[in-house]
């Protein structure tokens, strides 16, 4: 395909180089922001988060995905991938590039307009993407038909290295320590019960106990319900989860949606719920990353104590997040698990939308199926 921006074309592994180069160039700019999709962090406020740091740009996330580069004069001057979701007819946009330079605005509308005319010729129902709030990125795909529907908060707990020497990773190691000293010997009856200090807090560790349980298909419609308390109707209706969606939550970081699941390289995946009167009072769903934060989606019903649900979690996952950091995505609305995530010590590096284009109507019901 040919254009006044020169030619969009299916990107070829010898373009390897020329795409990790065009990567560290737009997202390492100063303006990153803006010529690319911005996510999971604007790189003035935490330069080591960028797209370009998290993935290798040649490699496919998770197959099947499509990938189209923009050349010009013989040079890569702009990127744009999606991939399939897994059991949906949907793709999701994961980045949208432009090297800088005056025509960067119409190279990624290039880009993107083609991707929408070759998920076309797949009969792909959906696209979805996430941006960085900011006028080039939300105009642009504006004249794409895309509609904003959500916000998410970026929060990021450091890595210990980050932290100094009063770090929890260096806290849970100690107190790890002592409990392998306590069980190679007898306790002494009346000692005292240890304590939460290392998360900032001086309450019992015994107080503030919660039990968690591995998460897994048969807790789909525990999930299920909890994901629909936590979520407004009509962004429910657009997600369009079934109980069904939520079986795979113990090995595939796929439901429940975010910004940050398509573009990490996620190894492992591990999910816990805790249950609360009969029903899923909190969810999390722990990915290990290599070479990069590990990630982190919970939700947590209101009424429960999200504070110790999610230090049960951190415990739960173990050092190696410690080391590595931890990327959080949380909807905007999830205000029970925005105060929880501050109370153990996540900080927001940004926020980004969530955007839907919808190119037909989904029948989801039987009964909506006009009768013959």
């Amino acid at each position: 395909m040919t254009t006044q921006t020169g030619t969009i074309r299916a990107a070829r592994l010898t373009d390897r180089q020329a795409l990790i180069d065009l990567s560290q160039r737009a997202h390492a700019a100063g303006d990153a922001h803006r010529r690319s999709l911005g996510v999971p962090a604007p790189t003035t406020t935490r330069p080591g988060i960028s797209l370009a740091t998290l993935i290798p740009t040649w490699l496919p996330l998770r197959p099947p995905s499509v990938h189209l580069v923009a050349e010009s004069d013989g040079r890569l001057v702009g990127s744009c991938r999606a991939i399939e979701e897994p059991h949906r007819d949907d793709w999701v946009i994961t980045e949208l590039d432009a090297s800088d330079g005056p025509m960067a605005a119409e190279v990624r509308w290039a880009l993107l307009q083609a991707l929408i005319e070759e998920g076309a010729k797949k009969n792909v129902g959906r696209y979805f993407a996430a941006c960085s709030d900011v006028r080039e990125n939300l105009e642009l795909f504006g004249q794409a038909s895309f509609m904003a529907y959500a916000q998410e908060e970026i929060l990021y707990l450091a890595a210990a290295s980050e932290r100094g020497p009063r770090s929890w990773l260096r806290k849970l190691v100690a107190r790890e320590g002592r409990s392998r000293s306590q069980s190679n010997g007898a306790r002494e009856a009346g000692s005292p019960t240890h304590s939460t200090e290392h998360w900032g807090e001086t309450h019992a560790l015994d107080d503030r106990h919660v039990t968690l349980q591995p998460a897994g298909a048969p807790d789909a419609w525990h999930l299920f319900d909890l994901w629909t308390h936590a979520t407004p109707p009509a962004i429910a209706r657009i997600e369009g989860y079934s109980a069904a969606d939520w079986d795979s939550v113990g090995h595939e970081a796929i439901v429940p949606r975010s910004s940050l699941s398509p573009i990490l390289q996620i190894t492992e995946v591990d999910a816990w719920l805790m249950p609360h009167d009969q029903r899923a009072g909190g969810f999390a769903q722990h990915g290990a990353c290599r070479e990069s934060p590990h990630y982190l989606r919970f939700l947590i019903r209101d009424g429960t104590d999200g504070v110790a649900f999610l230090r049960a979690l951190l415990d739960a996952i173990g050092p190696d997040a410690a080391t590595a950091g931890l990327l959080a995505p949380v909807r905007t609305y999830e205000s029970t698990g925005m105060r929880a995530a501050s109370g153990v010590g996540f900080l927001a590096i940004g926020r980004v939308t969530l955007l839907v284009r919808e190119v037909r109507a989904l029948v989801r019901q039987p009964a909506m199926v006009p009768a013959h």
